[in-house]
């Protein structure tokens, strides 16, 4: 079966499919994600992403601004010509040819797959990660933003699976706070029935030092994840008590349960982290619960039925 992807708004055959040389997502790593599930023909949560796309690239001088109408009819071609219902589709915007001089031109591609979930057992039993041996820097310009230089996450992925884990924990370099894992944000409810996750912003004693290099800067700490945001207020819907909080190593080993969230894996239950047991070794109940609420809006969303 031939296949395809979306260049610059064109239906193009991979096979012929290219970027210049001198792209500066190739050269330099400059360019921007996101990874979209498909469920039933409709892109969840589609406006969200294109809006965190935007803004990132707000901050990186890109003046990113997708139409979600234009972006489905897309979508919609690629998976008319590949036969798919469900699909894992990733739109990628990089900041183009270097050699331009005149008005920027991005270089935008529009993928699609099959959609592979994860395996049952994981959701059933929990998954193992383990604690990377990489520290996030909230001082980091790419730190909070879903950007295509991902060697780091990919390292430390690599790592955790010669482990036999599925995903490593990010902690802080000096002050050892709770950040996020490699490619999803991280939950964890205490036994006090109260959930926690890291803030996407890192607080700051003071403001920073208007130098001329960190104006208007603010660090960060963890991907404001697109799951993430709809757990948070699916908890506040069904009064379930949520907060943004800052976390170390003895709120993970101290917790009663823990979850990752992302748009592949959803909610995907923690029972193990290292040598660590996570409360009964099995998937808790508000992991459960919120797992069941999350499954429900996007099955809603897939019909056309979610506000």
């Amino acid at each position: 079966m031939n296949e395809y992807i979306v260049l610059n708004g064109q239906i193009t055959p991979v096979e012929d499919a290219g970027i210049s040389s001198f792209d500066a997502g190739l050269l330099h790593g400059a360019g921007l994600f996101e990874t979209l599930h498909v469920l039933n023909g409709m892109p969840l949560n589609l406006a969200d992403h294109l809006q965190r796309l935007s803004e990132s690239g707000q901050c990186f001088g890109m003046d990113i601004q997708l139409d979600p109408t234009v972006v489905t009819g897309w979508l919609s071609d690629l998976l008319e010509l590949h036969c798919l219902r469900d699909a894992r589709a990733r739109l990628t915007v990089t900041r183009g040819d270097t050699r331009q001089t005149a008005e920027q031109q991005f270089t935008i591609a529009l993928s699609a797959v099959p959609f592979e979930p994860y395996a049952p057992a994981l959701y059933e039993n929990g998954m193992a990660v383990i604690v990377s041996q990489y520290a996030q820097n909230p001082m980091g310009p790419l730190t909070g933003h879903k950007t295509t230089s991902y060697m780091d996450r990919l390292l430390a992925l690599r790592e955790a699976r010669s482990l036999h884990a599925g995903e490593a924990l990010w902690f802080t370099g000096a002050d050892k706070i709770l950040a996020e894992a490699c490619v999803s944000n991280i939950f964890i409810g205490f036994s006090d029935g109260t959930l926690a996750t890291p803030p996407s912003r890192f607080p700051v004693p003071s403001p920073l030092p208007n130098n001329g290099h960190t104006a208007g800067f603010t660090p960060r700490l963890a991907l404001p994840g697109i799951t993430r945001k709809h757990i948070l207020r699916l908890c506040t819907d069904n009064r379930i008590p949520a907060v943004e909080k800052m976390m170390t190593i003895h709120d993970v080993l101290s917790a009663r349960e823990i979850f990752l969230t992302n748009a592949i894996m959803d909610v995907m239950p923690v029972t193990h982290v290292e040598g660590h047991t996570v409360g009964d070794g099995k998937p808790g109940p508000l992991t459960q619960r919120l797992a069941g609420l999350y499954n429900a809006f996007i099955q809603e969303q897939s019909h056309g039925t979610a506000h």
